[in-house]
């Protein structure tokens, strides 16, 4: 999942600020004997594709933890059972992995959600300290009030042997960039997705990426990176294997995802984006 798509679903949990937990059915196996009940809920901040969901427990801030991978998801529901439980289709059912009723007649309802842990609110540096600069820090469901460049840069540059793609892929060098804008930036500044990330001027790079995850974010454009909303034509190379370049006709190329990590579904236009 896409770091801007991960700060939609902070703003939209973000609404239930101030509302109280009446009833909580975690069910993960480290979590499965958790009682939320009483605990308010103040906010939730993103980091990357991170999500912090923060409560107070008697007089504990306490930090309900959340990586939603590729098909996680939280979801605000209104309606319920007779029981109070909130009312899910039953197809739904085997995907429950958290339920958390309000105060307010809403529930707030994870599905698939593949990690998810509770800590001390102090202690978050546990499970986001190792991640680089947010991209869209200094939006207000970012856990950063600033985008650190230097850091930024010094962190992406470590190994300048290391393909850009895969680079640009690692949270720990910069975090929220998920596969289809680190892809489509490759287009964009014309580079080959496996060049040395040292042969590349990353400064621009970045403030490309920067701007256009912004404004998907602030938009809702829905990660749109030609300005097309139509599918099959709002994605520059993402997803258009074999079919012809929008700058020189030239036949997209596609290579599939391997075991090793941070190596992605990969499209590229060889004529926009020669290899060395």
């Amino acid at each position: 999942m896409e770091g801007d798509a991960v700060h939609r679903a902070a703003a939209r949990l973000s609404t239930l600020a101030g509302a109280t937990v009446v009833r909580s059915d975690l069910r993960h196996a480290a979590l499965a004997t958790v009682d939320l009940r009483g605990a308010v809920l103040a906010e939730t901040k993103a980091h990357g594709k991170h999500l912090l969901t923060r409560l107070r427990l008697r007089d504990r801030d306490l930090t309900l933890h959340s990586h939603l991978r590729m098909d996680g998801s939280w979801t605000i529901v209104r309606k319920h059972r007779p029981d109070g439980r909130p009312a899910l289709p039953r197809h739904l059912l085997p995907q429950l992995r958290a339920a958390i009723t309000l105060d307010d007649d809403r529930s707030l309802v994870g599905l698939g959600v593949p990690v998810l842990a509770l800590l001390d609110t102090r202690e978050e540096h546990r499970v986001v300290g190792h991640l680089g600069p947010d991209v869209l820090a200094e939006q207000p469901t970012a856990t950063q009030e600033h985008f650190d460049l230097d850091e930024a840069l010094a962190r992406l540059g470590k190994d300048p042997h290391r393909p850009l793609v895969e680079t640009l892929l690692d949270q720990r060098g910069v975090a929220g960039f998920g596969n289809l804008w680190a892809v489509e930036l490759c287009f964009l500044r014309g580079r080959w997705p496996w060049t040395p990330v040292g042969e590349v001027e990353l400064e621009p790079l970045l403030a490309l990426g920067r701007k256009m995850i912004t404004h998907s974010l602030e938009h809702g454009t829905g990660m749109t990176t030609t300005g097309v909303k139509r599918r099959g034509q709002n994605h520059w190379v993402t997803g258009r294997s074999n079919r012809p370049c929008y700058r020189c006709g030239t036949l997209i190329r596609f290579r599939p995802a391997t075991g090793a990590m941070h190596a992605r579904e990969v499209w590229w236009c060889p004529s926009c984006q020669p290899a060395p």
